[in-house]
């Protein structure tokens, strides 16, 4: 990080933290529970992620306070206690009102190529977009059974950064070793049973195994814990937390 933008991100964090945006802050999951200390970083959070970050509507959807401190909350939950970049290959954040409809491609049998149209909650592109449904993103919670997905789109931008999505994040050194043997090890063994436990979702390839992995993590860590308890500390490691110890 330049000097530069390191100086610029302290200016923007010294700001107070604006009067009308407070309501939309217990919204986010796991705001009532975090402690005064957290509360305040993830406030500073904030500040700098909507700085640098440009929302635009899609088919009608409004673009108002709520929207973006609830956005950029969620997001800003994947950055608590570690040296962050704020997400640096994000530079616009699309919102549609409701489930959209997109159009997809995807490696089929035999070499052949599907393609057809889904509906969808969100999405993560490599070149700057994340796109995400609101009332998806608003209903987000922290509780058993719970969904979270700005967090699983975000996460899937934690993954980018690197240069591919494969489900290995930019990590610090005390967990190069450990995480190819419990991240690979418990995808494994996901993709190799039947969909019987909360991860059976990303069992299509590593990288949407990390996505939904981060998203249980802080939107239903119990059941990340019960079920995946090496892949619940290495995740409590890298991202320096314990929510499932918080309720």
């Amino acid at each position: 990080m330049s000097p530069l933008k390191r100086w610029w991100r302290a200016r923007l964090a010294r700001r107070p933290f604006p009067k009308t945006w407070e309501p939309f802050l217990p919204q986010i999951p796991l705001y009532p529970w975090l402690s005064a200390e957290e509360k305040r970083e993830l406030k500073r959070h904030i500040q700098i992620f909507l700085a640098e970050k440009k929302f635009e509507g899609a088919a009608g959807c409004p673009i108002d306070d709520q929207v973006r401190v609830t956005v950029a909350g969620n997001a800003c939950l994947l950055l608590l206690h570690r040296e962050t970049d704020y997400f640096p290959l994000v530079r616009t954040v699309v919102v549609y009102p409701t489930l959209y409809v997109a159009r997809y491609t995807r490696p089929g049998p035999a070499g052949t190529v599907e393609e057809g149209m889904e509906v969808r909650a969100g999405e993560s592109w490599p070149l700057g977009t994340v796109v995400l449904a609101w009332d998806a993103a608003k209903s987000a919670g922290f509780r058993p059974g719970a969904r979270n997905v700005v967090i699983h789109e975000f996460a899937h931008q934690l993954d980018l950064e690197d240069g591919a999505m494969q489900g290995v994040p930019v990590l610090p050194p005390d967990l190069l070793e450990l995480w190819p043997k419990v991240f690979f090890g418990e995808y494994k063994k996901v993709a190799s049973l039947p969909s019987s436990t909360p991860l059976s979702l990303g069992r299509e390839n590593p990288a949407e195994f990390f996505a939904v992995a981060v998203e249980l993590f802080f939107a239903d860590p119990w059941s990340l814990q019960d079920h995946h308890p090496k892949l619940y500390a290495l995740l409590s490691r890298y991202f320096q937390q314990d929510p499932a110890a918080l309720v």
